[in-house]
């Protein structure tokens, strides 16, 4: 399991709490942390970011699964995914999934954007909420993301498989 220790020492997990905190959403921003790595993949950055616009808020506000977890999928299956429909690797990969989005849930107690959030009601109005100082106080959402940030690099940047 991850540890605070861990999440502390992650510079791309202090990246995408910078990121989060200049505006972008969870997943937007736990993905600009590993902009290199994105570009390296032969990605286009805008794209990718166009892509995970909807992801924030769990889902558009619907305050389903988190959306750092959402970039977390999707950082695994940028290195690990498959693409053919008879992969193999699909085992796999769900396998990898699994253990990396049960170890955000052993240290966050949830991957669900409402029950991180502390929230009651199943999904909010579109509009988004103002960013201002007592938004960033009263939503953890900055550290969800860098957590995320700090399992992927843990598991990723710190064993034979490299980025």
């Amino acid at each position: 399991m991850i540890t605070k220790e861990e999440i502390e020492k992650s510079t791309r997990g202090s990246k995408a709490k910078e990121i989060f905190r200049s505006g972008y959403n969870c997943t937007q921003s736990v993905l600009l942390a590993y902009e290199d790595y994105i570009k390296d993949k032969g990605l286009d950055v805008k794209t990718v970011l166009r892509m995970a616009s909807p992801m924030g808020g769990g889902i558009s506000r619907l305050r389903e699964v988190c959306g750092a977890v959402s970039a977390l999928c999707l950082l695994i299956g940028l290195t690990d995914g498959y693409d053919s429909p008879d992969d193999e690797k699909k085992k796999d990969l769900y396998g990898k999934v699994q253990s990396l989005l049960l170890e955000f849930q052993e240290y966050n107690g949830s991957i669900v954007c409402r029950e991180l959030l502390g929230l009651t009601q199943k999904k909010d109005e579109p509009a988004p909420s103002k960013r201002t100082k007592e938004y960033y106080v009263k939503r953890p959402c900055a550290d969800l993301c860098a957590v995320a940030t700090a399992i992927f690099e843990k598991h990723y940047l710190y064993t034979e498989k490299s980025l």
